[in-house]
Protein backbone atom coordinates (compact mmCIF):
# COMPACT_ATOMS: atom_id res chain seq x y z
CA UNK A 1 0.00 0.00 0.00
CA UNK A 2 1.33 3.43 -0.99
CA UNK A 3 2.34 5.80 1.80
CA UNK A 4 -0.16 8.67 1.96
CA UNK A 5 2.01 10.82 4.24
CA UNK A 6 4.07 13.65 2.78
CA UNK A 7 5.47 15.30 5.93
CA UNK A 8 8.85 13.72 6.67
CA UNK A 9 8.62 14.43 10.41
CA UNK A 10 5.51 12.26 10.68
CA UNK A 11 7.04 9.25 8.93
CA UNK A 12 8.85 6.29 10.40
CA UNK A 13 12.21 5.36 8.93
CA UNK A 14 10.79 2.41 6.93
CA UNK A 15 8.13 4.75 5.53
CA UNK A 16 10.76 7.29 4.52
CA UNK A 17 12.79 4.56 2.79
CA UNK A 18 9.68 3.57 0.84
CA UNK A 19 8.76 7.08 -0.34
CA UNK A 20 12.37 7.73 -1.37
CA UNK A 21 12.10 4.57 -3.44
CA UNK A 22 9.04 6.02 -5.15
CA UNK A 23 11.25 8.79 -6.52
CA UNK A 24 9.64 11.64 -4.62
CA UNK A 25 11.39 15.00 -4.41
CA UNK A 26 12.40 16.56 -1.09
CA UNK A 27 11.12 20.09 -0.50
CA UNK A 28 12.46 22.05 2.45
CA UNK A 29 11.14 25.43 3.65
CA UNK A 30 13.74 27.91 4.89
CA UNK A 31 13.33 31.27 6.57
CA UNK A 32 14.30 33.21 9.65
CA UNK A 33 13.14 34.67 12.94
CA UNK A 34 13.30 38.38 12.17
CA UNK A 35 11.54 41.68 12.81
CA UNK A 36 8.64 42.44 10.49
CA UNK A 37 7.50 45.80 11.75
CA UNK A 38 5.28 46.43 14.78
CA UNK A 39 2.37 44.52 13.22
CA UNK A 40 3.73 41.13 12.13
CA UNK A 41 5.15 38.25 14.22
CA UNK A 42 8.84 37.48 14.20
CA UNK A 43 8.20 34.16 12.44
CA UNK A 44 6.71 35.77 9.31
CA UNK A 45 9.26 34.52 6.77
CA UNK A 46 9.49 30.92 7.93
CA UNK A 47 5.77 30.72 8.73
CA UNK A 48 4.71 31.83 5.25
CA UNK A 49 7.28 29.65 3.49
CA UNK A 50 6.28 26.60 5.50
CA UNK A 51 2.52 27.14 5.10
CA UNK A 52 2.76 27.60 1.34
CA UNK A 53 5.05 24.58 1.00
CA UNK A 54 2.75 22.33 3.03
CA UNK A 55 -0.40 23.41 1.21
CA UNK A 56 1.22 22.96 -2.19
CA UNK A 57 2.64 19.57 -1.21
CA UNK A 58 -0.83 18.45 -0.12
CA UNK A 59 -1.92 18.80 -3.75
CA UNK A 60 0.67 16.22 -4.85
CA UNK A 61 1.42 14.00 -1.84
CA UNK A 62 2.62 11.15 -4.06
CA UNK A 63 5.42 13.25 -5.52
CA UNK A 64 6.71 15.25 -2.55
CA UNK A 65 8.26 14.83 0.89
CA UNK A 66 8.29 18.01 3.01
CA UNK A 67 11.45 18.15 5.11
CA UNK A 68 11.28 19.92 8.50
CA UNK A 69 12.15 23.60 7.98
CA UNK A 70 15.37 25.54 8.32
CA UNK A 71 14.05 28.05 10.85
CA UNK A 72 17.05 30.32 11.32
CA UNK A 73 18.76 32.41 8.66
CA UNK A 74 21.08 35.29 7.81
CA UNK A 75 19.98 38.85 8.70
CA UNK A 76 22.70 40.93 10.40
CA UNK A 77 21.26 44.11 8.86
CA UNK A 78 18.07 43.78 10.93
CA UNK A 79 19.80 43.38 14.29
CA UNK A 80 18.90 46.90 15.47
CA UNK A 81 15.36 45.60 15.94
CA UNK A 82 14.85 43.24 18.93
CA UNK A 83 13.91 39.68 18.11
CA UNK A 84 15.97 39.20 14.97
CA UNK A 85 18.17 36.10 15.19
CA UNK A 86 20.99 35.89 12.66
CA UNK A 87 23.39 33.13 11.67
CA UNK A 88 26.86 33.67 10.22
CA UNK A 89 26.69 32.88 6.48
CA UNK A 90 29.44 30.24 6.62
CA UNK A 91 27.77 28.54 9.57
CA UNK A 92 24.48 28.53 7.69
CA UNK A 93 26.06 27.11 4.55
CA UNK A 94 27.65 24.29 6.55
CA UNK A 95 24.46 23.51 8.45
CA UNK A 96 22.03 23.49 5.54
CA UNK A 97 24.54 21.67 3.34
CA UNK A 98 24.82 18.95 5.99
CA UNK A 99 21.03 18.56 5.92
CA UNK A 100 21.00 18.34 2.12
CA UNK A 101 23.86 15.82 2.08
CA UNK A 102 21.97 13.76 4.66
CA UNK A 103 18.92 13.74 2.38
CA UNK A 104 21.12 12.68 -0.52
CA UNK A 105 22.65 9.92 1.61
CA UNK A 106 19.16 8.57 2.28
CA UNK A 107 18.43 8.43 -1.43
CA UNK A 108 16.78 11.68 -2.46
CA UNK A 109 17.91 12.70 -5.93
CA UNK A 110 16.09 16.04 -6.11
CA UNK A 111 15.97 18.66 -3.34
CA UNK A 112 14.13 21.98 -3.59
CA UNK A 113 14.63 24.65 -0.91
CA UNK A 114 11.62 26.98 -0.62
CA UNK A 115 13.15 30.16 0.73
CA UNK A 116 11.06 32.71 2.63
CA UNK A 117 13.79 35.27 3.44
CA UNK A 118 15.50 37.41 0.81
CA UNK A 119 18.91 37.60 2.47
CA UNK A 120 19.10 33.81 2.66
CA UNK A 121 19.18 33.68 -1.14
CA UNK A 122 22.96 33.89 -1.80
CA UNK A 123 23.66 31.50 1.07
CA UNK A 124 21.13 28.91 -0.08
CA UNK A 125 22.25 29.21 -3.69
CA UNK A 126 25.74 28.19 -2.58
CA UNK A 127 24.23 25.32 -0.59
CA UNK A 128 22.38 24.11 -3.68
CA UNK A 129 25.49 24.33 -5.85
CA UNK A 130 27.62 22.56 -3.27
CA UNK A 131 25.05 19.81 -2.84
CA UNK A 132 25.31 19.02 -6.53
CA UNK A 133 29.13 19.20 -6.51
CA UNK A 134 29.60 17.25 -3.28
CA UNK A 135 27.33 14.44 -4.50
CA UNK A 136 29.06 14.30 -7.87
CA UNK A 137 25.85 15.29 -9.60
CA UNK A 138 23.98 12.37 -8.05
CA UNK A 139 21.57 14.75 -6.27
CA UNK A 140 20.19 17.88 -7.90
CA UNK A 141 19.38 20.82 -5.62
CA UNK A 142 17.94 24.30 -6.12
CA UNK A 143 16.71 27.17 -3.97
CA UNK A 144 13.87 29.49 -4.99
CA UNK A 145 12.15 32.38 -3.20
CA UNK A 146 8.55 31.49 -2.40
CA UNK A 147 7.21 34.61 -4.15
CA UNK A 148 8.92 33.71 -7.44
CA UNK A 149 6.19 31.77 -9.19
CA UNK A 150 4.39 33.10 -12.25
CA UNK A 151 1.07 32.79 -10.46
CA UNK A 152 2.14 34.69 -7.34
CA UNK A 153 3.91 37.43 -9.26
CA UNK A 154 0.89 37.87 -11.52
CA UNK A 155 -1.53 38.11 -8.61
CA UNK A 156 0.75 40.57 -6.80
CA UNK A 157 0.88 42.80 -9.89
CA UNK A 158 -2.91 42.65 -10.14
CA UNK A 159 -3.58 43.50 -6.48
CA UNK A 160 -0.66 45.89 -5.90
CA UNK A 161 0.34 47.48 -9.23
CA UNK A 162 2.29 50.16 -7.36
CA UNK A 163 4.82 47.49 -6.37
CA UNK A 164 5.93 46.88 -9.95
CA UNK A 165 9.72 46.82 -10.05
CA UNK A 166 10.01 47.32 -6.29
CA UNK A 167 10.35 45.14 -3.24
CA UNK A 168 8.96 45.53 0.24
CA UNK A 169 9.47 44.22 3.73
CA UNK A 170 6.67 43.74 6.26
CA UNK A 171 4.55 45.61 3.72
CA UNK A 172 1.26 44.93 1.94
CA UNK A 173 2.16 41.55 0.44
CA UNK A 174 3.50 39.80 3.55
CA UNK A 175 0.95 41.49 5.80
CA UNK A 176 -1.95 40.44 3.58
CA UNK A 177 -0.84 36.81 3.34
CA UNK A 178 -0.28 36.58 7.11
CA UNK A 179 -3.69 38.14 7.82
CA UNK A 180 -5.21 35.63 5.41
CA UNK A 181 -3.73 32.77 7.44
CA UNK A 182 -3.64 33.98 11.06
CA UNK A 183 -5.54 37.28 11.42
CA UNK A 184 -5.47 37.09 15.22
CA UNK A 185 -1.67 37.49 15.21
CA UNK A 186 -1.49 40.61 13.04
CA UNK A 187 -1.68 43.99 14.80
CA UNK A 188 -2.45 46.05 11.72
CA UNK A 189 -3.43 49.10 13.78
CA UNK A 190 0.21 49.47 14.89
CA UNK A 191 1.64 49.63 11.37
CA UNK A 192 2.52 52.83 9.53
CA UNK A 193 3.28 53.19 5.84
CA UNK A 194 6.95 53.71 4.98
CA UNK A 195 6.88 53.93 1.16
CA UNK A 196 9.92 52.80 -0.86
CA UNK A 197 12.27 55.55 -2.04
CA UNK A 198 14.93 55.73 -4.75
CA UNK A 199 17.68 55.07 -2.17
CA UNK A 200 18.34 51.62 -3.60
CA UNK A 201 17.94 52.68 -7.22
CA UNK A 202 20.53 54.16 -9.57
CA UNK A 203 18.75 55.89 -12.40
CA UNK A 204 16.62 53.13 -13.88
CA UNK A 205 18.81 50.38 -12.45
CA UNK A 206 18.36 48.52 -9.18
CA UNK A 207 21.35 49.30 -7.00
CA UNK A 208 22.14 46.40 -4.64
CA UNK A 209 22.85 48.48 -1.56
CA UNK A 210 22.67 46.13 1.43
CA UNK A 211 22.20 48.88 3.99
CA UNK A 212 21.61 48.43 7.72
CA UNK A 213 17.83 48.40 7.92
CA UNK A 214 17.45 50.98 10.70
CA UNK A 215 19.25 53.56 8.55
CA UNK A 216 16.21 54.00 6.32
CA UNK A 217 13.25 52.32 8.07
CA UNK A 218 11.83 53.76 11.29
CA UNK A 219 9.78 50.75 12.40
CA UNK A 220 11.24 47.96 10.26
CA UNK A 221 8.66 48.37 7.49
CA UNK A 222 9.66 49.14 3.91
CA UNK A 223 6.56 49.79 1.86
CA UNK A 224 2.85 50.45 2.23
CA UNK A 225 0.75 48.52 4.72
CA UNK A 226 -2.55 50.41 4.76
CA UNK A 227 -3.85 48.64 1.64
CA UNK A 228 -3.30 45.14 3.05
CA UNK A 229 -6.35 42.96 3.66
CA UNK A 230 -7.25 39.34 4.45
CA UNK A 231 -9.15 39.07 1.17
CA UNK A 232 -6.05 40.03 -0.81
CA UNK A 233 -4.01 37.69 1.34
CA UNK A 234 -6.25 34.74 0.54
CA UNK A 235 -5.95 35.47 -3.17
CA UNK A 236 -2.17 35.70 -2.90
CA UNK A 237 -2.04 32.49 -0.89
CA UNK A 238 -4.15 30.63 -3.45
CA UNK A 239 -1.88 31.86 -6.25
CA UNK A 240 1.25 30.85 -4.34
CA UNK A 241 -0.08 27.36 -3.60
CA UNK A 242 -1.16 26.86 -7.21
CA UNK A 243 2.19 28.06 -8.48
CA UNK A 244 4.29 25.96 -6.14
CA UNK A 245 2.17 22.90 -6.81
CA UNK A 246 3.10 23.24 -10.47
CA UNK A 247 6.76 23.83 -9.64
CA UNK A 248 6.86 20.66 -7.53
CA UNK A 249 5.39 18.56 -10.34
CA UNK A 250 7.70 20.10 -12.94
CA UNK A 251 10.75 19.40 -10.79
CA UNK A 252 9.52 15.86 -10.09
CA UNK A 253 9.15 15.20 -13.82
CA UNK A 254 12.32 16.94 -14.97
CA UNK A 255 14.94 14.65 -16.45
CA UNK A 256 18.41 15.49 -15.16
CA UNK A 257 21.27 14.39 -17.44
CA UNK A 258 24.27 12.70 -15.94
CA UNK A 259 27.72 14.27 -15.81
CA UNK A 260 30.35 13.47 -18.41
CA UNK A 261 34.02 13.56 -17.45
CA UNK A 262 36.01 14.44 -20.58
CA UNK A 263 39.47 13.76 -19.18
Amino acid sequence: MAIAKYLMAEMTWPELREVVGEGRIAVMPAGIIEQHGPQLPLNTDIFLAEQITNLAAALHPDKVVVVPPIVHGHSPHHMDFPGTLTVDPQHMINYVLDVCLSLSHHGFRKILIVNGHGSNAPVLDLVARQTIIRTGGKTTCASIFYMNSVEFEGKTAELFPEMAGRFGHAAQVETSVYIGLRPELVQIDKAHDDPPTDLMLLGTAKLPLRLIWSSFSKEGIYGTVSNASPEKGQKLLAAAVEGWGKVFVQFYEKQIPGRVDHH
